[in-house]
């Protein structure tokens, strides 16, 4: 794209100009053709200062999503490898079970700036307004299928890893896939097999982050909180996306590797209300008990009166003891 090789010379030369005769021959289009992509690159939201003798000089990337800069920010081998990005989206995990159907490879990311209907655990709507991190990854791990239900485990470590790298910032993850921040949910986490699992092996793995938007765009209902609303300001949410598959591609490999004790230990040292009285919502039935942890398995472990009892992500609803959403 021609845009993308303008930015390409451009960061060759930091604070420096490069003109636009030089930019016309090295990319064989006319100045006239420059001018017009540099144009649409600042409305993208690139900072970029022209003058007439000197020409071009890149001075700051956008925050919000742009391939181009994501590109650059990723420290990975696998994941990221191609990305799609959508201005608007139903949802990123629906179109990334689309693209894993007609043969996308491992570690290809889907991204949106707004999802139409986002979706969480146990089919809840997510709200996914413009300025958030809204993101699919296709994963075609070498994982049995017990193994494989760890990854919403392992991506949840992998956000708390990123948020205390880039923003110095303390969450804590409440089982199984919710992210939490003084109290309210900063992300979420919502893994899908394609298919059947012994035989396609992959797994979609969305992942939304309430990001650069002020905690009123979210419905009151919701006990939700947002990066604007806790730092005060936005963040590059390209860097944020490339810090979370770095550490989440770290993740699958010591899955792979059978290093699941140690995700295990890094989960319980954020988990929320470890070692509190919790009530388990499966259906009608609540089951209240100590949060002792979770499994060798990656499952929720109860000590009830009758004894220790374990549960599965996929039919139980965490809660406090009053009933509280934790």
């Amino acid at each position: 794209m021609l845009r993308h090789d303008i930015l390409d010379l451009l960061v060759e030369n930091p604070e420096k100009f490069v003109s636009g005769e030089g930019i016309s021959q090295q990319l064989n289009v006319t100045r006239a053709a420059i001018w017009k992509q540099i144009q649409i690159l600042k409305e993208e939201g690139f900072q970029i200062e022209g003058q007439t003798k000197n020409g071009y000089c890149l001075l700051k990337t956008p925050y919000s999503l742009h391939e181009w800069v994501l590109k650059r920010a990723l420290r990975t081998t696998s994941l990221g490898n191609k990305i799609t990005l959508e201005d608007e989206l139903e949802s990123t995990n629906v179109w990334a079970k689309e693209l894993a159907r007609q043969g996308g490879a491992h570690g290809q990311v889907v991204l949106a700036r707004i999802q139409s209907s986002g979706r969480g655990r146990l089919q809840r709507q997510w709200e996914s307004p413009r300025g958030g991190l809204w993101m699919s990854i296709i994963l075609r791990p070498n994982l049995s299928l017990a193994d494989a239900s760890k990854l919403t485990l392992a991506a949840s470590v992998a956000i708390v890893d990123a948020f205390e790298e880039l923003f110095s910032l303390s969450v804590g993850i409440k089982w199984p896939n919710d992210l939490i921040l003084n109290g309210l949910k900063i992300a979420g986490i919502l893994g899908e097999v394609v298919g059947e699992w012994n035989a396609v092996q992959t797994l979609i793995l969305g992942i939304g982050i309430n990001g650069n938007f002020p905690r009123e765009r979210l419905s009151p209902l919701l006990k939700a909180t947002t990066l604007y609303e806790i730092l005060g300001h936005e963040v590059d949410l390209n860097d944020l996306a490339a810090e979370i598959l770095k550490h989440l591609e770290n993740q699958v490999i010591n899955l792979e590797n059978k290093a699941f004790e140690e995700l295990r230990l890094n989960w319980l040292e954020r988990a929320v209300s470890l070692g509190e009285e919790v009530r388990i919502l499966r259906g009608e039935q609540v089951t209240q008990g100590i949060f002792k942890g979770i499994t060798i398995d990656g499952a929720l472990l109860l000590e009830t009166e009758d004894g220790e009892k374990n549960f599965s992500a996929g039919e139980v609803q965490l809660r406090s003891k009053i009933g509280e959403y934790l």
